[in-house]
């Protein structure tokens, strides 16, 4: 991309360029306006600026509003993705160490997330990354959530043997 300096764009450039953006819509009415403002830019070099987006978005919306009153057909424009990148959930960063994870916090139940990774940042330098701590807090309080419900079924056992024994 590439965008004009700040203060060098022109203010009018897209009121100028909306006939040609409007032929664009009528062709493809489904098209972001991420890629119209792209395509625009790669069109014209230097004439518009990141901040000129807004200003066409709102003239894209209204453009749309009076499409759909002419009976033009305009899909759901929400949570669309420009590219074909397959997104979701990343593959579970601890599976390699966990059991070995669970034994420390087993060992010492009071250790933080944050000494965990110290810990194992020192034993597996390239498998770590601060970045993961977030990752790995959620799966230590998953882990004492199931450890205090295991703690409480098996005290609640106990005291049910207790009781029919007696």
């Amino acid at each position: 991309m590439i965008y004009a300096e700040p203060g060098t764009a022109s203010i009018r450039a897209v009121r100028r360029a909306w006939p040609l953006l409007c032929r664009r819509l009528e062709e493809f009415p489904n098209i972001n306006t991420t890629q119209l403002f792209e395509e625009l830019c790669v069109q014209f070099p230097g004439r518009f600026t990141r901040r000129q987006y807004s200003s066409l978005n709102r003239r894209v919306k209204r453009w749309r509003q009076a499409a759909r009153a002419r009976g033009i057909v305009i899909e759901h424009l929400k949570h669309r993705r420009l590219t074909d990148k397959p997104r979701g959930r990343r593959a579970d960063l601890f599976k390699d160490h966990w059991a070995e994870m669970v034994e420390y916090l087993e060992a010492r139940p009071d250790q933080t997330a944050l000494e965990l990774l110290i810990e194992f940042r020192a034993r597996y330098p390239d498998q770590y990354h601060p970045r993961n701590l977030s990752a790995l807090q959620r799966r230590v309080r998953t882990w004492r959530r199931e450890a205090a419900q295991r703690l409480i079924c098996d005290t609640s056992e106990l005291t049910d043997y207790g009781h029919t024994a007696a």
